[in-house]
């Protein structure tokens, strides 16, 4: 028998499944609070537990059409939680074996003085392509490159539409392939070389 508690998410699992916005405002305010100390706590990590939840409603959404058949919303979402936050604990794992290997990489293989030399021309020429960029343009790039943030993220934070994002993020991509050009060829050489 289904508790009141129980049966009120069933109804709100119903209620999205039909792309009821306001059901989904609901479930994701009365769940976001309760499974923020949940994915701390798994992924031992504060500031990705906004990152796993964004990406556990946006997956609920995705999937709405497939709510009404739910027996137990609460582990439905506890469930999806889990496997996200291992999703992200193991997206993490690679980045830091990723990053040994390159500071391993860069410490065995350290450029001579003349690769050195053109690498910074080439990351002089990178920083004036990206000046060159319009400021909404420049202002997603170096979100997107430098703070490593993801496009749902940065159209969150701009309020903007995910598209617009992308668009912004491709015309600037675009923008600074052409403003270094003739180095590109040049730069991909040397590093295949190594």
């Amino acid at each position: 028998m289904l508790t009141a508690a129980q049966y009120d998410e069933k109804i709100l699992f119903s209620r999205l499944a039909e792309g009821d916005e306001e059901a989904f405002r609901q479930l994701f305010h009365h769940y976001n609070k309760q499974l923020q100390p949940f994915v701390v706590k798994l992924t031992r990590n504060p500031s990705a537990a906004e990152e796993v939840l964004q990406e556990v409603f946006l997956k609920i959404w995705a999937h709405r059409e497939r709510l009404s058949e739910v027996e137990n919303p609460r582990a439905y979402i506890i469930r999806i939680v889990s496997n996200e936050s291992i999703d992200f604990l193991q997206r993490q794992t690679k980045e830091q074996r990723l990053a040994e290997y390159i500071r391993k990489t860069a410490v065995e293989g350290a450029p001579s003085t003349e690769q050195f030399i053109s690498y910074r021309e080439t990351e002089q020429r990178l920083q004036q392509a990206i000046e060159r960029l319009p400021g909404a343009c420049r202002q997603i790039y170096r979100m997107s490159r430098e703070q490593y943030k993801r496009i749902p993220e940065i159209a969150s934070e701009l309020n903007l539409s995910n598209s617009t994002v992308k668009n912004q993020l491709v015309k600037a991509l675009k923008s600074i392939r052409l403003h270094l050009g003739n180095l590109l060829p040049a730069l991909v050489a040397w590093i295949l070389s190594r």
